[in-house]
């Protein structure tokens, strides 16, 4: 979906709803689907663009100002940032011409449980968000601190390809693109990892 900031807006959009009103003016109230041209109002597109991520493993989104959730153009909510990620101050890097720039890695989880991770410049920018395929098992603290993902790389058990990765550490697998189950391979499987 793309917006467009043309000043001539029909009354109803092809999604049968009116154009959202845009307090800050800066968007034309619509979205433009850039295939078939048809217009939607802003949460008519951010519910497609919601159902696009649930098949994606790359996606596009925008880094909320306050750097909490993952959103759409005109603010929709798509995921939620780890609260350990909220409050990072970045990295320093040096660019491939010995430019610098500040490096902030995010980690969310999408409506439906998929994790998602990527780079950008900081909260308020653009971000190109891939599917994580890493052990999302969750460290639980004492201390009322927020718990931590695990964050290792998925392993492959046997000849079946995403059905068959799982984490050695947690013994969990993944059966669909939304994550790992908490449910534990059984002993005989994590023994022979070739059956």
């Amino acid at each position: 979906m793309t917006t467009s900031s043309t000043a001539a807006i029909a009354d109803v959009l092809d999604c049968g709803h009116p154009p959202t009103p845009d307090p800050t003016g800066v968007g034309a109230g619509r979205a433009i689907d850039p295939h078939t041209g048809a217009t939607s109002c802003y949460p008519c597109s951010d519910e497609r663009a919601r159902d696009a991520m649930t098949r994606a493993n790359t996606f596009v989104a925008y880094v909320s100002t306050h750097g909490d959730t993952l959103t759409t153009w005109p603010g929709g909510h798509l995921a939620t940032i780890d609260p350990a990620d909220t409050h990072q101050t970045g990295r320093r890097t040096y660019t491939p011409s010995g430019g610098m720039w500040t490096r902030h890695v995010w980690h969310a989880t999408d409506i439906d449980g998929g994790r998602w991770t990527g780079v950008n410049g900081g909260p308020g920018l653009v971000i190109r968000v891939h599917r994580l395929r890493a052990c999302t098992w969750q460290t639980k603290f004492g201390n009322g601190r927020d718990p931590r993902y695990c964050h290792r790389r998925a392993t492959h058990a046997g000849q079946g390809g995403a059905v068959d990765l799982y984490c050695r550490t947690h013994a969990r697998q993944v059966f669909d693109l939304y994550g790992w189950t908490t449910t534990a391979l059984p002993p005989r499987t994590l023994a022979r990892p070739g059956a």
